[in-house]
């Protein structure tokens, strides 16, 4: 299956994925193997889905595999709705959230970190269809997967530091389940928030912009139960931080912030530029990955970015690309040893139809690609 622009899907196309519309129990507004007609394609635009994946012959094998299985989505997709149902309960009361909101949470990020397992600990396929309705929970949900994906790939490899600031490679299951509450519930801060101002298509006024600002510290808030680890407390209090002091709501720095919180900023970030929202459309994978890797160092934790760019794919399975030398074609697989450098399917140009391997032909490569030298990323 392959990746294209809506407006350009032929009538008769198979859907190859499922397509999300923000329903509380994960119900799709079309599922994989539908038969695309004029009147699917035009819901498809009113709803800003402005790509899907299709089955076609010239796409045929190529499988791109999501980090979350269709059923692990589903049910993380009820238990976020619920959570976030409780969360709106809370703010209405006055009371912080229950601690059977933690206990199901918890139960659907053990499923996520056992698909992360299976998955051999790269992203290939990290984001879901959906439109911009769908944002919140699978926002949520793709946060979840992919802090998770950079959390366990960063203790394996290099521990974690406790308040002693010496280096430990124990209980990294519990904390890698402590990081998943936290990323699962980043922005619950946000229900405080007026609709008018989150759905805002342009520019937030400056008030405005100050309520925004508000919603980490309203997260935390309604986390006041000891129940809750100070670990998951500090995910939804300084994911908005960067390490350069330029983020909000303390304008903290460095190691200032907590370790979890600053991979729960590169998570947050990759994810909101490639998904469809009310006010920015989906950026392609590529685009996600060089607003990270250019923010090595200034914005963004290095050690976690170098994680980062060893794990997610910027031209993922599916994916239509073109050579620097004009030729057009599908990304069929990706290395994990090159991730930019993936075997493609070449469509149109001289030689097609054929087969190329860039990780064996140096010379050749993707338009419009900047794979950030390793010295800008670290200025």
């Amino acid at each position: 299956m392959r990746l294209i622009p809506t407006a350009r899907v032929p009538e008769g196309a198979e859907l190859g994925r499922d397509v999300l519309i923000g329903r509380a129990d994960g119900i799709p507004l079309l599922r994989a193997g539908v038969v695309v007609t004029q009147r699917f394609r035009e819901r498809l635009l009113l709803s800003g889905i402005n790509a899907i994946y299709v089955e076609d012959d010239e796409s045929g094998g190529i499988a791109p595999e999501p980090i979350v299985s269709d059923e692990t989505r589903a049910i993380a997709t009820r238990a976020v709705a619920n959570a976030y149902q409780g969360t709106q309960d809370a703010i209405t009361h006055g009371t912080p959230l229950g601690e059977g909101t933690m206990h199901a949470l918890s139960d659907v990020i053990a499923r996520i970190l056992r698909e992360i397992e299976e998955s051999g600990g790269v992203a290939l396929a990290l984001a879901d269809l959906a439109s911009a309705d769908a944002y919140t929970f699978q926002h949520s949900i793709d946060v979840t997967a992919l802090g998770l994906l950079l959390g366990q790939r960063l203790v394996r490899e290099q521990g974690w530091v406790d308040f002693d600031g010496q280096r430990r490679f124990n209980r990294i299951d519990e904390r890698l389940s402590q990081l998943g509450l936290g990323l699962l519930l980043h922005d619950i801060g946000k229900l405080a928030i007026p609709i008018s101002v989150l759905n805002k298509p342009g520019r937030l006024s400056a008030e405005e912009w100050q309520m925004m600002k508000a919603h980490p510290r309203a997260g935390v808030d309604l986390l006041r139960g000891d129940f809750w680890s100070p670990l998951v407390k500090a995910v939804v209090l300084r994911h908005h931080e960067r390490c350069d002091g330029s983020g909000y709501p303390g304008g903290k720095a460095g190691t200032e912030i907590h370790e979890m919180a600053r991979i729960a900023a590169i998570a947050d970030v990759y994810d909101a530029v490639t998904s469809e929202r009310v006010y920015a459309p989906a950026r392609p994978a590529c685009i996600g990955v060089q607003a990270i890797r250019q923010g090595a160092g200034t914005l963004f934790d290095k050690e976690i970015t170098d994680v980062f760019a060893r794990v997610v794919a910027p031209f993922p399975p599916g994916v239509e690309i073109q050579l620097a030398d004009g030729r057009r074609g599908i990304v069929v697989s990706v290395p994990k040893q090159a991730l930019d450098r993936p075997l493609v399917r070449i469509l149109e140009g001289p030689g097609s139809p054929c087969e190329i391997d860039l990780l064996r032909h140096p010379g050749l490569r993707i338009a419009g690609w900047d794979p950030v030298p390793e010295a800008a990323a670290a200025a």
